[in-house]
C-alpha cells in the first residue's frame, strides 16, 4: 500500500466527518504509511430541510452523491451511517466492511424532564423518523410529534429555544458528537425499537476495485456484520424505506442471535412487532421468516395503503 492515496467520500454534516475520522484513523492503525484525501460532498437530502424525509424521497438522498463520486472515480470509498444505506445497494458498488456498532437505541434529549413517561399531555415532541413516531404515538398517544430536520446540532438549537419539550435522536450520534450529557433518556427498544443498521458506519467501495477491497475488508467487525444483515433481510424482505415506520434490531451474542422487528402506521394507530431467536448462521433466514409473518398478520394492508397515499396513513 505504499504511495497509496486513499479518496474518502463523505457527507459534510459535523457526524459523517466524526465519523470519517474515525475510520481514518482505524485504516491508519493498520496501514501508516497510506496517503488519505477527503473529499466532502453535500447530498440533496442536506439541502432540503424544510421537507420530511418520507416526502422527499427517503434516505437514499443522502447517499446518492456519495456513490455517483465512486462510480465517477472521484473516491475510492464512501462512508455512511449503516442505517442511511438503502438495503439493495447499486449494483456497481458493495458495501466492503461494516465497522464495530455503537449503541444502537434512541435518545431522549429534553432540558425539562427525564423520560418519556415524565413528559405531560400535550408535550410537543421533535423527531424526523415516521419510524420513531409511529411508536411514539402508540405508547403516548398524548403527546404532539412534531417534524424537525436538519443536523443534530441544528435540533438541539430548536430543542434549546423552545421549539420543542423534547426530541429524539440516535444515542450513538450524540456520543461520537461528545454530547452524552445531553441524553436524558436511552429509550429502551421495548419503546422505540431502532432503526435497521442504527449504530454502525458503513464502508462503501466499487465492486471490482481490487486495490484496497481486501485491505479494508480487515476493518468489518464479524458480530457487528451478522446483527446489521440480519436487520437488512427483514427490511429488504418488506421494501422498506424512509417511508415507513419501520424497525429492526439484532442482539448476537453466544452464537445466538435475537431478531426483533416492527412496522406500523405513520399515526401510529397500527403496530405489528414480532421475533425470532436462532443460531448465528440463520439471521437472514430469520429475517425473511419474521417479515413473511408480519405481512401476512397485516403489513400488506400498512404497505398497501402508504403506497396508495391513503389519508388514514399520511
Amino acid at each position: 500500500m505504499q504511495n497509496k492515496t486513499l479518496r474518502i467520500a463523505t457527507r459534510k454534516s459535523p457526524l459523517a466527518l466524526e465519523q470519517t475520522k474515525y475510520v481514518q484513523k482505524k485504516i491508519l492503525s493498520l496501514c501508516p504509511e497510506i496517503n488519505i484525501k477527503l473529499v466532502p460532498i453535500v447530498t440533496h437530502g442536506d439541502n432540503i430541510l424544510n421537507k420530511s424525509l418520507s416526502k422527499i424521497g427517503g434516505k437514499g438522498l443522502f447517499i446518492k452523491e456519495l456513490e455517483y463520486a465512486l462510480l465517477e472515480d472521484k473516491a475510492d470509498i464512501a462512508i455512511h451511517s449503516m442505517k442511511d444505506l438503502p438495503v439493495n445497494i447499486t449494483k456497481e458498488l458493495c458495501l466492503v466492511s461494516i465497522c464495530k456498532r455503537g449503541n444502537a437505541l434512541d435518545a431522549l434529549v429534553s432540558n425539562n424532564y427525564q423520560s418519556i413517561n415524565q413528559l405531560p399531555k400535550g408535550a410537543i415532541v421533535g423527531t424526523s423518523s415516521l419510524r420513531r413516531q409511529s411508536q411514539l404515538i402508540t405508547y403516548r398517544p398524548d403527546l404532539i410529534v412534531s417534524p424537525l430536520r436538519g443536523n443534530i446540532e441544528t435540533r438541539i438549537a430548536k430543542l434549546d429555544k423552545g421549539q420543542y419539550d423534547a426530541i429524539i435522536l440516535a444515542t450513538e450520534g450524540l456520543n461520537r458528537l461528545r454530547l452524552k450529557n445531553r441524553i436524558a433518556q436511552v429509550i429502551p427498544a421495548e419503546l422505540s425499537l431502532p432503526s435497521c443498521g442504527q449504530g454502525a458506519i458503513g464502508i462503501q467501495s466499487r465492486l471490482h476495485d481490487k486495490k484496497f477491497l481486501f485491505f479494508l475488508s480487515q476493518l468489518n467487525h464479524k458480530n457487528t456484520v451478522i446483527e446489521i444483515n440480519t436487520e437488512r433481510a427483514f427490511c429488504r424482505k418488506l421494501e422498506s424505506g424512509c417511508q415507513i415506520p419501520i424497525g429492526s434490531y439484532a442482539i448476537l451474542k453466544k452464537n445466538k442471535i435475537w431478531l426483533r422487528g416492527l412496522i406500523g402506521s405513520p399515526n401510529g394507530e397500527i403496530v405489528l412487532k414480532g421475533e425470532r431467536i436462532g443460531w448465528y448462521n440463520t439471521g437472514e433466514k430469520m429475517g425473511h421468516s419474521l417479515a413473511n409473518e408480519l405481512l401476512d398478520n397485516g403489513a400488506k394492508n400498512i404497505l398497501n395503503n402508504i403506497y396508495n397515499n391513503n389519508s388514514l396513513y399520511i
